[in-house]
């Protein structure tokens, strides 16, 4: 799974990063990066429940891309993506999984479908 993913995540970013190259932005990349490649891997991530170490792979990716655009070591890469905001995939899912579950419990059809639904299972 992660190996096919990681895969499609690397080409996108490479395909990025060649047309990107002539603006001489890293910002302007790291914004393409988070709007092309994050997606795929969030979906990837939310929707297989994967190992820490998937999860871990995954995340590496992103590291690989950063080092990449900013030409640095992986030592720099976590101080980079705490100042351009490119948190932990981890993060990203809780944040999100967090975002939905409050939305939904906002929402009048879970109001009105819980308590029936709660009579039923007890």
């Amino acid at each position: 799974m992660t190996l096919t993913m990681s895969k499609l995540n690397y080409r996108t970013f490479n395909c990025i990063y060649a047309k990107s190259f002539t603006v001489n932005s890293e910002l302007i990349t790291i914004e393409l990066l988070r709007s092309c490649c994050l997606p795929v891997l969030l979906y990837v991530i939310e929707s297989l429940l994967p190992r820490v170490c998937d999860s871990n792979s995954l995340n590496n990716c992103i590291n690989i891309a950063v080092a990449k655009i900013f030409k640095v070591s992986f030592n720099n890469v976590d101080f980079i993506r705490q100042m351009t905001g490119l948190t932990s995939l981890r993060v990203l899912v809780a944040e999100r999984r967090s975002r939905f579950f409050s939305k939904l419990h906002q929402s009048t059809l879970f109001r009105s479908l819980m308590p029936l639904l709660y009579n039923r299972i007890f």
